[in-house]
């Protein structure tokens, strides 16, 4: 599909993610790197596994599982932050009527999700967001956005059978 406008989080693997999909394009397509569109501030628990966390910091660890409004990772950002930091970022290009790509890492594409489909922060956890998957939302100005393609992986099959040649040629 032709892309007018790229959004992409400023963090290396999303960037270059975004810079094979701008190559694919039968026109230069812009690409804005934002900020706003990086992983949640894990704070304490960057690095950590969940194990560790859940030993270290049980209470905010607890907290965060349930979801929604309440829990913070130590020293980082709630969920509903990052919602409205990413949700800001869809706003903007919904509004543009555009064919716009948003490449971002889960948390903020559960946040724009959430924050499109007028969903609270706690039902995050109900979407399954594969890495290099599809998502789209169908957007115009008199109507709230609507869900037409979640965690779609159709394009990596072929990735995948080329990978599994290689393997069994050698």
């Amino acid at each position: 599909m032709p892309l007018e406008r790229i959004y992409t989080s400023d963090l290396g693997r999303a960037l270059e993610t975004t810079g094979i999909i701008a190559a694919r394009q039968p026109r230069t397509v812009p690409i804005l790197p934002m900020p706003e569109l990086r992983e949640c501030d894990y704070g304490l628990w960057e690095g950590l596994t969940y194990q560790e966390i859940s030993e270290r910091f049980a209470e905010g660890w607890q907290a965060w599982l349930r979801g929604g409004r309440v829990g913070r990772p130590t020293g980082g950002e709630d969920f509903l932050t990052l919602q409205q930091r990413a949700g800001r970022v869809f706003d903007t290009a919904a509004r543009e009527g555009k064919t716009v790509l948003i490449s971002a890492h889960r948390g903020p594409l559960r946040g724009i999700l959430c924050h499109a489909l007028g969903l609270e922060p706690i039902f995050r956890s109900r979407f399954l967001m594969t890495n290099c998957s599809l998502s789209a939302l169908e957007c115009h100005p008199e109507h709230r956005p609507r869900l037409i393609l979640m965690n779609d992986t159709s394009h990596l099959q072929a990735l995948q059978k080329s990978c599994a040649g290689e393997d069994s040629t050698g």
